[in-house]
Order: C-alpha cells, then sequence, then structure tokens
C-alpha cells in the first residue's frame, strides 16, 4: 500500500518516492504527496521527474496509482522526484475546508432537522452543496455570507485525526464529521466568501454554489 504523505503533511509540496510498478500509463509509487480523487475531492496535478501527473486514483486494494504523460520514462525501482501544483493543490484545501464551515453554519441559520445534505463536489474554483429543504434558502442567504465571513475572521483551528479507519475532522468546537480530503489548518486561510448562488436541481433538492475571495 501507498503511503500517505498528504495525510502525514497537507502543505508538502515536494517528496521523493520509489517506482514499485508500472500499468500500462500508471506508476505505483511506495509514497505520495498526491491526493487521489474521491469524498468529492479532485485528485491532484503536478509532476513526476518533470513528467505531468494527468491522474491520481486508488484501486479496489488501496493502491494508489499516477498517471502520467510519458510513461516510458520510467522503470521499476527507480527513485523519482514529486512535485505538486500546490496553487491548484492549495485552492481545493481552501474549498473543502469552507464545505464544512458551511455545513456548519446550514445548521445554525436553517436549523438542525430541517434540511439534509444531498451530494457535494469541489473544483479549485468552487464548491457544491446540495441539500433537502422544503424553503427557498436564498432567503437566508446574507445570513449565511454574514456568518461564514465572521467565523473566517475570527478564525479557528482545523482538528484531524484518526479512530481505527475512520478519519475525522473538526472546526473549532462545531459538528465532528468523517473526511478523507485535505484541509487548512485554520479557518482564517480559507478567505471570505465571495459569491453565493442558489439553484434548484429538482425532486425537493437545490444546489449551493460558492466562490471565495
Amino acid at each position: 500500500m501507498t503511503k500517505e504523505l498528504y495525510y502525514e503533511d497537507p502543505y508538502l509540496k515536494e517528496a521523493t518516492a520509489k517506482v514499485l510498478q508500472i500499468k500500462e500509463n500508471a506508476l505505483l509509487l511506495n509514497q505520495t504527496i498526491f491526493y487521489p480523487t474521491g469524498g468529492g475531492q479532485p485528485h491532484d496535478t503536478g509532476t513526476i521527474n518533470g513528467v505531468k501527473v494527468l491522474d491520481v486514483y486508488k484501486d479496489e486494494e488501496e493502491n494508489i496509482w499516477h498517471v502520467v504523460e510519458n510513461p516510458e520514462m520510467f522503470r521499476v525501482g527507480d527513485e523519482v522526484e514529486l512535485k505538486l501544483d500546490w496553487d491548484r493543490r492549495y485552492k481545493l484545501m481552501r474549498i473543502h475546508t469552507a464545505m464544512h464551515l458551511l455545513d456548519h453554519i446550514l445548521y445554525e441559520v436553517l436549523g438542525k432537522g430541517t434540511w439534509e445534505p444531498h451530494g457535494s463536489g469541489m473544483n479549485p474554483e468552487k464548491g457544491r452543496y446540495d441539500i433537502r429543504y422544503p424553503e427557498n434558502i436564498n432567503q437566508h442567504k446574507e445570513k449565511i455570507i454574514e456568518l461564514f465571513n465572521r467565523y473566517v475572521d475570527e478564525g479557528g483551528e482545523v482538528k484531524v485525526w484518526w479512530e481505527g479507519k475512520k478519519r475525522l475532522t473538526q472546526i473549532r468546537d462545531f459538528e465532528i464529521l468523517p473526511c478523507g480530503g485535505t484541509h487548512v489548518k485554520d479557518i482564517k486561510e480559507i478567505g471570505h466568501l465571495k459569491k453565493l448562488k442558489r439553484s434548484s436541481i429538482g425532486k425537493g433538492a437545490q444546489r449551493i454554489e460558492i466562490w471565495l475571495e
């Protein structure tokens, strides 16, 4: 199994690794800083020995494969240098933590038991949160933005820990949520919420999209 350096230090931008196996256009390494697609968070990009990383994914055995542009450049046993596209990763870390903060704020503004999550996703530019809620959430839009930005200004530690094989995340003393993604250390790093857009996606669900400054 590949050692997941991105869990040990999500701010790690470079590392060395050893090629254990090559399968078509993908490399299996003994350790990696590249986060694989999962939990609503897209895979990282960057380079291995200067060769572009196009995709990163986990197989059924929890091995992490790195799809590269020129697999013929590598041999099993090679010691390689990993370099992360840090700008992209950091945007994803900020967005991902912002989604957790939004989850808590919805509990505060809408009330517990009045809504339920219906899916989420993100890219480096925005986050998406789908919920089931009987009323149009636009009536609470300004309150959500105001509270979000106030919490960001106040700051608060993002705590991440393992309980067995379950990885848990908590902002300040808010709800504890299971999460396998990467996060910033303090919610001050998120930055202010620049824009919030609501749309209906049918069957009683509505979509909330957020953009950060």
